[in-house]
């Protein structure tokens, strides 16, 4: 009876653990998830905004455009869809996790002194401003493998933001 009653721990633990990384909606594991989160709203807990969340169906979309994106040249090239608001990030040599992804939007942060987002200084910080943007309140994220190795990340964001001629916060 113990072995039974540890086996049927052991498949209910799996089969919840199983089911929590679905939930994540794409290749991020639910620890990155976790930890890409946290990094977002220290960064928008900093500014005094709104804490975000994790949704399963940005992530999808975005898994979706990470794949596209890894097997045409694996270059970074936005998708367009002003449904979202949209980070990209590369990197090669060695895995890059979501946080890695997360912390080189974030560092963008010392390019910003509070100021509208316009044409001219957006391409500067506007994966930070995006970031704190005060009106999102969700993100999901994807990652592909290229073919030489290299990892590309998406992020989706929704609302959107960095519309032109408006303060992130």
């Amino acid at each position: 009876m113990k072995n039974f009653l540890t086996l049927l721990f052991i498949l209910f633990f799996n089969f919840n653990f199983a089911q929590e990384l679905i939930t994540t909606g794409s290749n991020v594991s639910v620890n990155e998830a976790k930890a890409l989160i946290n990094q977002h709203n220290f960064a928008r807990a900093e500014v005094g905004v709104s804490e975000i969340e994790w949704s399963s169906k940005l992530a999808s979309v975005a898994q979706k455009y990470a794949n596209y994106l890894a097997s045409s040249s694996c270059s970074l090239r936005h998708s367009g869809n002003k449904n979202y608001g949209e980070n990209l990030f590369w990197g090669s040599g060695t895995y890059y996790s979501a946080l890695d992804a997360s912390n080189s939007w974030y560092e963008e942060k010392q390019l910003y002194s509070y100021e509208k987002v316009s044409e001219t200084n957006f391409h500067d910080y506007g994966h930070y401003t995006q970031m704190i943007w005060k009106n999102t309140t969700i993100v999901g994220v994807g990652v592909a493998k290229c073919s030489d190795g290299s990892y590309i990340y998406v992020a989706n964001y929704y609302p959107p933001g960095n519309y032109i001629g408006q303060y992130p916060y």
